[in-house]
């Protein structure tokens, strides 16, 4: 760790000693027990001399200026933009990574790291995202619980000076975690829900029930939350997954909760698996109705090009209130209270 540069060092906030050789980590609910000198399975936290430090602090892998339609968040603050960044590393494995790049690069951590160079600081984080003209920051593109000591000081910076925080996350914080990043300023989430537990178990060594656990949590504590599934087919698509998240959504985070149904295109280890082709759009259109028989409001198409599908339509009228060409809102029928122009109806947008 030494040849690591400092600046990309940082002690993890919870952790606890199990013996003189063995520390386990409390960010994620794997809590991996760490031996000395080891790292854990994301590969971006060393147990050093008795305590776990994370190595990617502060590190620089991805950085863009996004519209929060990308992320995708449909209902919050609509047409804004946020600066992005991510890390290397991750807690899942999942075959069809669209970020294998930084998510599971091919070299050790340890040997990326002892080379590495672009670190950016909190300070230069919000500088930058201010600077930019962006309405807020967002960790992202592998998973940002990785960063979480790096994202409570740019939430904490960035609360300062009147922007918004999002996480893009698979949800597998624990729950210490989570209500921190909401105390330090976190104010929406879409957390990625890979299918039923069996799916979770088999593809990405989880429990599915904790990754709701922190739904629920951050629903509760006032996070603004989406959902998303990517559909695979004959991996998730079965009719009864798609049905059953969409009532879980219902009735454990309620029926505003957006929901979005994206479209799988192979990536990563998704050849070796036997899966190569895009879903498809006729699999999408019938899990979308799916969803909308479930009682959910806003159910949305990833990564198709119809229009149609990313559109906010008025539960009640069912007039469109935010129509969006790709990731550009293009048209919007919402007045100041958040009610819909034409029928008066609350629509469940924050901005």
């Amino acid at each position: 760790m030494e040849s690591i540069d400092n600046k990309f060092i940082k002690k993890a906030k919870y952790q606890q000693k199990i013996d003189e050789s063995t520390t386990q980590c409390l960010t994620c609910e794997r809590r991996c027990k760490i031996s000395n000198g080891k790292l854990g399975y994301c590969q971006t936290r060393i147990n050093h001399e008795g305590t776990i430090y994370t190595i990617v602090y502060g590190c620089n892998a991805a950085l863009s200026n996004n519209p929060i339609e990308k992320k995708p968040l449909y209902h919050f603050y609509p047409g804004s933009k946020a600066l992005t960044i991510g890390s290397f590393g991750c807690n899942f494995d999942c075959f069809w990574c669209q970020n294998h790049q930084i998510s599971h690069p091919e070299r050790n951590m340890i040997e990326i790291m002892q080379s590495y160079e672009k670190y950016l600081s909190p300070e230069d984080f919000v500088k930058k995202a201010l600077n930019e003209k962006c309405q807020g920051t967002s960790i992202s593109f592998n998973e940002p619980t990785l960063l979480f000591e790096y994202a409570l000081e740019v939430f904490r910076l960035a609360r300062e000076h009147g922007l918004y925080n999002t996480y893009i996350t698979n949800g597998y914080m624990t729950e210490n975690v989570l209500k921190d990043l909401i105390d330090a300023g976190l104010n929406a989430m879409n957390i990625d829900i890979k299918g039923n537990s069996e799916i979770i178990k088999s593809q990405c060594g989880a429990d599915v029930e904790r990754i709701w656990r922190n739904a629920k949590l951050a629903k509760n504590l006032g996070i603004h939350l989406e959902i998303t599934t990517l559909i695979i087919e004959n991996l998730n698509s079965n009719p009864n997954i798609i049905k059953n998240i969409s009532k879980r959504i219902k009735q454990e985070l309620g029926e505003d909760t957006p929901f979005h149904i994206s479209r799988f295109y192979p990536q990563y280890k998704s050849n070796s698996k036997g899966y190569y082709k895009p879903t498809s759009l006729k699999l999408l259109f019938k899990a979308f109705d799916i969803a909308k028989s479930q009682g959910l409001n806003y159910v949305y198409l990833g990564n198709v090009s119809n229009n149609k599908y990313s559109s906010t339509v008025c539960p009640s009228c069912s007039e469109i209130v935010l129509k969006r060409d790709f990731f550009t809102v293009t048209y919007k029928k919402i007045d100041k209270k958040g009610n819909c122009e034409f029928c008066g109806h609350k629509i469940a947008v924050n901005s």
